[in-house]
């Protein structure tokens, strides 16, 4: 069995209004044609805004039973009431079907509904005044037969509009109901243009109101500025929407990419900082073993000396390295036999004069001293006795 192809046809009603499907199949029609449809509220024209194929759904048959009889699909009592909701939703859709072209009169008749859509905007635009309700009309709509006037306004808040209605009925011979929209829904009827210089997002192509949130804006690293942020209708911007799936990829896998690198930088230091260590660690142990050399070479130094019979009075110091005139002369080897007689030299020369000091003075040197001291005693009584008896005598004369 071969399957089905069927035509659809997306028609608006009015203009800036949502986009319906119906089925156009046994209709040939054209992109902005207008047309006669079939919906919810009677009959109403459109205009064809987009054309499609697609696979027409399959018909649920009911089930034959071996006896010839024939029985419709029940759910059981024990489904639960989700579970019976998810299977109507995913039952096939029908579509209502575009009755037939638009003629002459239609045209005329749409054309009558619109002037009495005017009049009836302004009577309620009076009784609102009258009454001083807070709220503001954007727009009345008559359906094709003229049988329902419906009124759409804006309210931030929840408005008794009851004895507007029964005045309204009365004024106007009709069903009327009354519609509270938000300020996007005002946008969109109204129109206009955006910051950007092109026609408002919502009134052009946009079907559905998405949630919009700050986070949006910071996620794409905008100015939190409210004046470019913010459309027309004072809410944010709808267009912070369409490139935020992307701008958060992005943000993955830049914050990915951000931490392999401060991993990687992280890793490298561990690297550079234990190289650090193993190098100086190196350096201490060639310290320590060129110290023990140096240690070892200075106890075979010792043993030679003392070998040799020499003293050894600590550690030698260091030679520095002198100019050429200023070098010390190599001493002449000395054979050990030599060196001894030396050292034993050196050893009696203090005995020597440790004896020398011992040994009493002899009597020639006593009677010398007595000498002397008798010759000065006399000398100083002598003088003394002179300045006595002379008289002070002046000065002498050259």
């Amino acid at each position: 069995m071969t399957d089905t192809m069927i035509k659809i046809a997306g028609v608006r009603f009015r203009d800036n209004w949502k986009v319906y499907d119906f089925d156009a199949t046994d209709l040939e029609v054209a992109i902005g044609d207008k047309v006669m449809v079939d919906s919810e509220r009677g009959q109403g024209l459109a205009v064809i805004v987009r054309l499609k194929k697609q696979v027409a759904p399959p018909i649920p048959e009911p089930v034959q039973l071996e006896h010839g009889l024939q029985i419709e699909e029940e759910s059981s009592r024990e489904t639960e009431p989700d579970a019976a909701a998810d299977a109507t939703r995913r039952a096939p859709k029908i579509l209502r079907k575009v009755l037939r072209e638009a003629t002459v009169d239609d045209l005329a008749r749409d054309e009558k509904n619109k002037g009495h859509e005017a009049e009836a905007f302004k009577i309620a635009q009076d009784m609102i005044g009258e009454r001083e309700l807070p709220m503001k009309l954007i727009r009345v709509e008559y359906s094709f037969d003229v049988s329902r006037a419906t009124f759409y306004f804006f309210s931030e808040s929840r408005i008794d509009f009851r004895e507007l209605v029964k005045d309204l009925a009365y004024k106007l011979h009709s069903r009327i109901e009354m519609r509270q929209i938000g300020v996007r829904d005002v946008a969109r009827l109204i129109g206009g243009f955006g910051p950007c210089g092109r026609e408002l997002c919502c009134a052009s192509f946009l079907k559905n109101f998405e949630p919009v949130s700050i986070r949006m804006a910071k996620k794409q690293e905008m100015v939190l500025n409210p004046a470019k942020i913010s459309g027309v209708c004072g809410r944010l911007l709808c267009c912070l929407s369409y490139e935020y799936d992307m701008y958060d990829e992005i943000k993955k896998d830049v914050a990915g990419m951000r931490e392999a690198l401060v991993r990687e930088k992280k890793e490298e230091e561990e690297r550079r900082i234990s190289e650090e260590r193993r190098e100086a660690e190196e350096r201490r142990l060639a310290e320590e073993k060129r110290r023990l050399e140096d240690r070892k070479q200075q106890d075979l130094r010792k043993d030679k000396q003392k070998e040799g019979g020499q003293k050894v009075e600590g550690r030698p110091e260091k030679r520095r390295d002198l100019p050429q005139d200023r070098k010390p002369q190599q001493a002449s080897v000395v054979p050990p036999r030599e060196r001894q007689q030396q050292q034993k030299q050196k050893q009696e020369k203090p005995q020597a004069l440790e004896q020398k000091a011992e040994q009493p003075p002899q009597e020639g040197e006593k009677a010398g001293k007595r000498k002397k001291r008798r010759f000065w005693r006399k000398k100083k009584k002598g003088s003394g006795q002179q300045s006595d008896n002379k008289p002070p005598q002046g000065p002498e004369k050259s």
